[in-house]
C-alpha cells in the first residue's frame, strides 16, 4: 500500500470533518428556520402587497404575469421570477397548510434558511475558519429588521435570498472553469434583479467575479466565453419583459421612475446626491445589522474594514468583486436617485456588510489571534442573538389567527354568505374576506347570512338581519 504524503489528512478524519460540518450545516438550517417561523400561523403580515402576490401565486403557471410587483415608485420590477419562486413555493408548502398565506412564508423562511447555509460553508472555506462563518450567518440570520420580514411574502425579501445565493456559489469557487455553472449563477443573480430592483448592485458584483478570474489568468477566450454567457442568459431572461412591453405598447416600463431620475442629474437639472447616499446605507448596516443597539461611526468603521479587506485579499479579485464592488456600486448609484431612500432598499447589502467588517477585523491580526477573535465574536453573537431575536416582530399581525380560526368555521357551515366583516380593526390594506375565499368560501349577494369574526376566532351570524344563536 502507497503510503500517504505527509499531512495529508487520513480518510477516518476527513469522514469525522464531513459528518462535523453536516451537522453545523443541519444545525444551523434548523435554527434560523425555527426563529424565522415561529407564531407564523398566528401573526402572519397579511397586507395589500401580501394579498394581490398570494393572489397571483394561486392562479396555474401560465397565468403568471410576465413582469414582476409594482413599485412604490410606479412601474415594476424587469421580470417575473419573484412570482415563479412564489408559485412554487405554493405548490411546493401550499397542499400542507391549505393554501393559505403563511404556507409562502414558510416557503421563503425554508429558502433563505438554505441561502444562509450555503453561505457558512462558502465563507468557512473561502477564510478557513469555521468560527467566522458562523458569527457571520447569526449576526445576518438574527438581525431584528431582517428577522421580522424574513417570513414575510414580499419580493426584496426573495431579492435578498437569490443575491446570497449566487454570492455563495462565487465565494465557494462552484462556476469556476464551468461555462453551465457560470450561467446558472449568472441566472440566480438576474433573477434577483426581477425580485427586487435594488439587488441589480449585488448582480454587477456577480457577473464582475465571473470576469475577473479568467481576466486575471490571461484567458482571453475564455474571457469572452463568460462575457458572452453572461449576457445571453441576461436577454434570455428578459424575453417575459419585451413580451409585455410589446403588449402594453405605450405604457412606461418598469424602470421609468429610475431612468427619469437618471436623465435629470445627467441632464444638469438635478445634483447627485452620493454624500445622502452613503449616509443612508451606513445608516441601514447601523439599522438593520447593529439593531437593536447602535454602533457609532457605522460609516467610518466600513471604510477602514472596506480599506483592510482590499489589502488583505488583493489576490482574491473574485472575493473582492462580491463584498466590496456591490456595496460601491450602491453608494454610486443611488446617488443619481433622486426620491427618497429607505433602508430596506440595502437589504441584499447586508451579506456584503457584515463580511467587509468581520474580514477587516480578521486583517488586522495575526492567524493565532484571528482564530481567537473569531470564536470571540462567534460567541458574542450567539449570547446577543437572544435580545435581537425577541426584537424581531416589528411585522407581526396577531389578528391573523382570529382570520384564518373564523374563516374555517364559516366555511364549515357550508352557506354562502352576503357578508364576512370583524369585529376589530384591520390594517387598512387587509381584506377580511381573503382566506374565506382561499379556504372555499362563497358569496352571494342574495343569501341572508352574514358573519362577523370576532377577536377570538369565534364567529356571530345574522340571518335576515337578525341574530343566530
Amino acid at each position: 500500500m502507497t503510503p500517504l504524503p505527509a499531512g495529508t489528512p487520513s480518510r477516518p478524519s476527513i469522514v469525522r470533518r464531513r459528518l462535523l460540518l453536516s451537522s453545523l450545516c443541519a444545525a444551523v438550517f434548523a435554527a434560523t428556520f425555527a426563529i424565522r417561523v415561529h407564531g407564523i400561523s398566528h401573526h402572519f403580515w397579511l397586507l395589500g402587497d401580501q394579498i394581490r402576490d398570494w393572489g397571483i401565486a394561486l392562479r396555474p403557471f401560465r397565468d403568471l404575469p410576465l413582469v414582476g410587483p409594482p413599485t412604490h415608485v410606479g412601474g415594476y420590477t424587469i421580470g417575473p421570477a419573484f412570482y415563479w419562486i412564489l408559485w412554487l413555493l405554493r405548490v411546493v408548502f401550499g397542499p400542507w397548510f391549505h393554501d393559505l398565506p403563511h404556507a409562502g412564508g414558510i416557503g421563503q423562511a425554508a429558502l433563505q434558511s438554505g441561502a444562509d447555509v450555503l453561505l457558512l460553508v462558502a465563507i468557512r472555506k473561502r477564510t478557513g475558519s469555521t468560527w467566522l462563518a458562523l458569527a457571520a450567518i447569526v449576526i445576518l440570520a438574527t438581525a431584528p429588521f431582517a428577522l421580522s420580514l424574513a417570513a414575510v411574502i414580499w419580493n426584496p425579501i426573495v431579492g435578498s435570498i437569490l443575491a446570497e445565493t449566487a454570492t455563495a456559489l462565487v465565494l465557494l469557487d462552484w462556476p469556476r472553469r464551468s461555462l453551465v455553472r457560470s450561467g446558472i449563477v449568472a441566472a440566480i443573480a438576474w433573477c434577483a434583479v426581477h425580485a427586487y430592483t435594488g439587488a441589480v448592485f449585488v448582480a454587477l458584483g456577480i457577473f464582475a467575479a465571473l470576469l475577473v478570474q479568467p481576466f486575471a489568468d490571461g484567458a482571453r477566450r475564455s474571457l469572452w466565453k463568460h462575457a458572452a454567457v453572461i449576457g445571453g442568459v441576461v436577454v434570455l431572461l428578459q424575453v417575459p419583459y419585451l413580451v409585455h412591453q410589446a403588449r402594453a405598447g405605450s405604457t412606461p416600463g418598469g424602470m421609468s421612475a429610475v431612468t427619469d431620475s437618471m436623465a435629470r442629474v445627467l441632464s444638469g437639472s438635478a445634483q447627485t446626491r452620493f454624500h445622502a447616499s452613503a449616509d443612508t446605507y451606513a445608516d441601514a448596516v447601523n439599522g438593520i445589522e447593529a439593531a437593536p443597539w447602535s454602533v457609532p461611526a457605522c460609516g467610518w468603521l466600513l471604510i477602514v474594514c472596506g480599506l483592510l479587506v482590499a489589502a488583505r485579499y488583493r489576490r482574491d479579485p473574485a472575493l473582492l468583486a462580491v463584498i466590496l464592488l456591490p456595496q460601491v456600486l450602491a453608494i454610486a448609484g443611488f446617488g443619481f436617485w433622486l426620491a427618497g431612500l429607505d433602508s430596506y432598499y440595502y437589504l441584499s447589502l447586508m451579506p456584503a456588510a457584515v463580511l467587509t467588517v468581520l474580514l477587516g477585523i480578521r486583517a488586522l491580526l495575526p492567524r493565532r489571534a484571528a482564530d481567537a477573535v473569531a470564536i470571540v465574536l462567534c460567541a458574542a453573537a450567539l449570547v446577543l442573538a437572544v435580545p435581537r431575536v425577541r426584537a424581531g416582530h416589528m411585522f407581526d399581525m396577531p389578528q391573523y389567527a382570529a382570520l384564518v380560526k373564523g374563516s374555517s368555521a364559516i366555511v364549515s357551515m357550508g352557506q354562502p354568505m352576503r357578508s364576512v366583516q370583524t369585529a376589530f380593526p384591520l390594517p387598512p390594506t387587509a381584506d377580511p374576506t381573503f382566506i374565506f375565499r382561499i379556504l372555499g368560501g362563497r358569496f352571494d349577494q342574495k343569501s341572508p347570512w352574514a358573519a362577523v369574526i370576532q377577536p377570538d376566532g369565534r364567529v356571530t351570524y345574522t340571518r335576515d338581519g337578525a341574530p343566530v344563536r
